[in-house]
């Protein structure tokens, strides 16, 4: 019996929630039971790549490369996808030594995937949703602290660039995966039929985002592709989860 393909699944907050990792587990259990796929969360809220954090955040926010070494070898993946970003700019306008601090940060944790033998898969980082956070708390350039609390306005620009990276790094690993783009025009979509559509908190995606994840990941990863959203997408809790 072929053993299954172990995938290990590394982020922030978004991931740890695991709403679309649940998504893509049900869906290759009821959709593609051929296909033999271990889903591991290895998700931690607050956590970035780049090992940088704002001063008023409750407690420095861990890095990845704090665990990552452990994790592979207490896991022994076949495939590691990797999504960091929305943490990484700290919800401030654009700066190059930030920007570096992430990509340096993401090319660190390539190199050590590799070299513990498994697959490495990149997600680009979500778009920010402005429209989805609270009244007031929105900061224009030129202050002087930013926080996920306060976040820069235009911060969604910032991640476009991050995301834009992302998106150039398919010669160094084995697949890349674009979430930004599709979660950016699935919020377009639903606004043009609801001006008020509200896609999460403006930081992390409600149910329907993590759809919309999940669908991209099967696609890009097992060239899957559905049509029709399944049940235990519509009804939360009605699908088989391991």
């Amino acid at each position: 019996m072929t053993e299954p393909i172990r995938i290990i699944l590394l982020g922030d907050s978004i991931t740890e929630d695991g709403t679309y990792i649940t998504y893509m587990d049900a869906y290759c259990q009821q959709f593609r039971r051929e296909n033999t796929y271990t889903f591991i969360n290895r998700g931690l809220s607050s956590e970035t790549a780049s090992g940088l954090s704002e001063d008023d955040h409750p407690f420095p926010r861990p890095c990845v490369h704090d665990r990552l070494a452990s994790v592979l070898q207490e896991t022994k993946p076949d495939w590691v996808i990797i999504g960091y970003g929305m943490n990484d700019g700290i919800y401030a306008p654009f700066s190059t030594e930030r920007f570096e601090a992430y990509q340096e940060g993401m090319m660190k944790a390539i190199r050590l995937i590799h070299r513990c033998g498994a697959k490495a898969i990149v997600m680009t980082p979500p778009p920010f949703d402005p429209l989805c956070v609270e009244a007031g708390t929105l900061l224009p350039e030129g202050e002087l602290a930013y926080s996920y609390k306060t976040p820069y306005q235009h911060y969604n620009d910032v991640l476009r660039i991050y995301a834009d990276w992302i998106l150039s790094l398919g010669s160094v690993v084995e697949r890349v995966v674009n979430i930004y783009d599709p979660l950016f025009h699935h919020r377009q979509v639903e606004r043009e039929k609801c001006a008020d559509y509200r896609s999460g908190d403006g930081i992390h995606p409600n149910s329907d985002g993590h759809w919309v994840i999940a669908t991209t990941l099967l696609s890009h990863l097992f060239y899957l592709s559905n049509e029709e959203v399944p049940e235990f997408v519509k009804q939360p809790g009605s699908a088989p989860l391991t």
